[in-house]
């Protein structure tokens, strides 16, 4: 009797002394929670870079910006793990400008880009996107 209650104690203590280990869904869940800027496969917008300016130009209305001369902004986003654009931010001097650039991206917005892949699993992604006109 008197070994297996030291036989209990040491495992208990064994168990109650060992260090926490974190398991693969843990690591994933830390993974993903992370914005990546650069990736194993960065996200893309279906038909490529090229497609999603075409797509921003189109749905981009320059007659909605007042100023003049050449006008500089940056709008940056996130891609989602599932492919969605999220948290559209704009910086730049002109507001009607930034006004119209993050218009254009939320209309884009509801088309699904294949994701980034950090290490085989889906990651969120950001994009960055300059833009400078002459008006």
């Amino acid at each position: 009797m008197k070994k297996l209650l030291v036989f209990a104690v040491l495992i208990i203590s064994v168990k109650t002394f060992s260090q926490e280990t974190i398991s693969s869904n843990q690591e994933i869940a830390t993974v993903n929670n992370n914005i990546y800027d650069k990736a194993d496969k960065v996200a893309v917008y279906p038909g490529g870079t090229d497609a999603f300016r075409k797509n921003f130009y189109q749905t981009f209305d320059s007659g909605k910006i007042n100023g003049r001369g050449k006008i500089r902004s940056e709008a940056t986003f996130v891609i989602d793990q599932e492919g969605y654009i999220t948290d559209i931010q704009i910086k730049g001097d002109n507001k009607s400008m930034n006004k119209e650039m993050e218009r254009a991206i939320k209309a884009m917005s509801k088309t699904k880009w294949s994701p980034a892949t950090l290490n085989g699993q889906n990651v969120k992604y950001r994009f960055r996107f300059p833009i400078a006109t002459n008006l």
